[in-house]
């Protein structure tokens, strides 16, 4: 901002020019009758208004660049922020929207907001010559920025209101636009268009009315300040007049005053007509710092070799995040490399909340998940990434190919690595029958185009990818059919005999085809974990094994 400050005082200094102009021609060029006096005067005054015209242009393209530089500064941090808050804090406070929160206040830096402020310090600068010229000159335009500024603090609390009621409404709308857009068939199917219809047209009349407050009452301020600009201008006029008329000024201070007045109240109407775009963003800016300390910057850790031994679960309490309230309680178990564990137990059990801890998805409130001895903070979460393979019980596949979800959208992928997880998920001859097989483009939320089988086995393909050591599989076979499920157990039989740890979440037979333990949750606890064999006979469960090696003993 140092340069924008200096070519500040130097444009403001310019900003003189006219005004001397004019009190020198009516001064003493009319009085001399001297043509070469006027040319030369003519020749620096527009020297001084070229140099002020080429200032102007460099002080926005600075601001330009600032705000661009604030846009990039900020642009990382604020993907991390997204990112985590959920997981971390909670659900997004009611009317944040950071990425356009962050929209809003670049396009106040790159706007004339700020140039305005920049510029109010030097109506000082105009009154003190304006008082050299003649005290009433100054008194007179000293009381006409005095009541600008009246009407600026007037102006602030009148929009204040309406632009937060305005902005919380505009939040309403957006969200029930994404719930219409997510449930557009059950709405459909269900009759249920005509009432949510009603309800939208409901919200945005509001919002409509609240912004037509908004405007009407910005609208209001910026017409009485320029109508009292131009109301001052004249009474300064006056003001030199009569003191013409007194023999106490010439003629050319009449009209040096008026501009140098107008000049005066140009920055504080500037500001004023300005201010609904820096209220904007000046809540804007207020809610992303908010985000931004509730969400502290990580320090990468100091990088640890991969895991290859063990997975521990030390009294693990957690819950979802910001709502304080505990849906796994004092969960512990140890599992060694090349053993599965399944995790059984009614909805609403637990069972996909210890899930979200075991991968860090979720923070815990008490307890530890170790990986070979170290707590998952102790790893670089891009590190750990590498390690961990993932199917959330809600499958999200991400806009872009199918190559580049398998690979977790990599850099660099390995086709190799990426067919290979497809074949270990029994998808590769599912992907290659596609239109461009494999550059096969997933288009919007959840990769449209597929069906839920198909999504979710190419979601078993990308926790597979690049063999990682922990395999967590949150319902994996909700809409695999048998063939999905074949290639799903035979999946995790590969993976235990390379030594990875796979727990997994279900209540379909095959999911204990190759597991050696099992868990049962209830009411967000481990009721029971032993032997698979065991825990089958506990349960009363004989499944027909797929393989003479799995029967569980007698």
């Amino acid at each position: 901002m140092w340069p924008i400050l200096v070519f500040s005082a130097v444009f403001n200094i310019l900003l003189l020019a006219g005004s001397f102009f004019m009190l020198l021609v009516y001064d003493d060029v009319l009085a001399s009758r001297s043509g070469a006096t006027l040319a030369g005067l003519l020749l620096m005054v527009t020297v001084a208004y070229i140099f002020q015209g080429a200032i102007d242009v460099i002080r926005s393209r600075v601001l330009l660049h600032t705000g661009a530089n604030a846009d990039r500064r900020l642009c990382d941090r604020l993907y991390d922020v997204i990112s985590r808050y959920e997981q971390e804090v909670g659900a997004l406070p009611s009317g944040a929207a950071p990425v356009r929160d962050l929209d809003l206040v670049r396009g106040y830096i790159t706007g004339p907001g700020p140039l305005a402020l920049l510029d109010l310090p030097y109506v000082l600068m105009f009154l003190l010559i304006l008082t050299l010229f003649h005290w009433a000159l100054g008194l007179a335009t000293l009381v006409g920025v005095l009541v600008m500024v009246a009407l600026m603090i007037l102006g602030d609390r009148q929009v204040r209101a309406p632009a937060l009621q305005a902005a919380a409404i505009a939040a309403a709308r957006f969200t029930m636009a994404e719930d219409v857009r997510r449930n557009g068939e059950v709405v459909r199917v269900l009759g249920m268009g005509g009432r949510r219809r009603a309800s939208w047209d409901s919200v945005s009349f509001n919002l409509i009315s609240a912004y037509d407050e908004l405007a009407g009452v910005s609208g209001r301020m910026q017409v009485i300040g320029k109508a009292f600009r131009l109301f001052l201008q004249s009474f300064v006029l006056a003001v030199g007049a009569f003191l013409v008329i007194d023999g106490d000024a010439t003629g050319g201070v009449i009209i040096a005053g008026s501009i140098l007045s107008a000049r005066a109240l140009m920055p504080v109407e500037q500001t004023i007509g300005q201010w609904k775009p820096m209220t904007e963003a000046s809540q804007a800016w207020h809610r992303l710092t908010g985000l931004l300390e509730q969400v502290p910057p990580r320090e990468a850790p100091m990088p640890l070799p991969r895991p290859c031994t063990s997975l521990e679960v030390q009294g693990v309490v957690c819950g979802p995040p910001g709502r304080h309230r505990v849906t796994v309680a004092n969960v512990s178990f140890r599992l060694s490399a090349g053993e599965a564990l399944a995790v059984i137990g009614h909805s609403g059990s637990g069972k996909s909340t210890l899930m979200r801890a075991v991968t860090g998805a979720w923070p815990l409130l008490r307890g530890a998940v170790r990986l070979d001895g170290a707590s998952l903070e102790q790893w670089d979460p891009i590190q750990l990434g590498r390690d961990i393979g993932y199917i959330p019980q809600t499958i999200e596949l991400f806009e872009g190919t199918i190559a580049q979800n398998i690979s977790r959208f990599e850099n660099d992928p390995d086709p190799d690595s990426i067919i290979s997880a497809a074949r270990a998920a029994d998808v590769h001859d599912m992907i290659v029958a596609l239109p461009g097989g494999y550059e096969y483009l997933l288009g919007g939320a959840g990769g449209g185009g597929l069906s839920a089988g198909q999504k979710q086995r190419i979601a078993l393909a990308r926790a597979l990818y690049r063999d990682p050591f922990l395999i967590v599989l949150d319902e994996p076979n909700s809409n695999l059919d048998a063939a999905g499920e074949d290639a799903l157990v035979e999946a995790v039989r590969v993976a235990k005999e390379r030594g990875a740890i796979v727990v997994i979440v279900g209540h379909r037979p095959t999911i204990f085809a190759h597991v050696d333990h099992i868990m049962i949750m209830a009411n967000g606890q481990m009721m029971q974990m032993g032997e698979r064999a065991e825990m089958l006979k506990r349960i009363n469960f004989n499944p027909a094994p797929q393989h003479p090696a799995d029967a569980p003993a007698e």
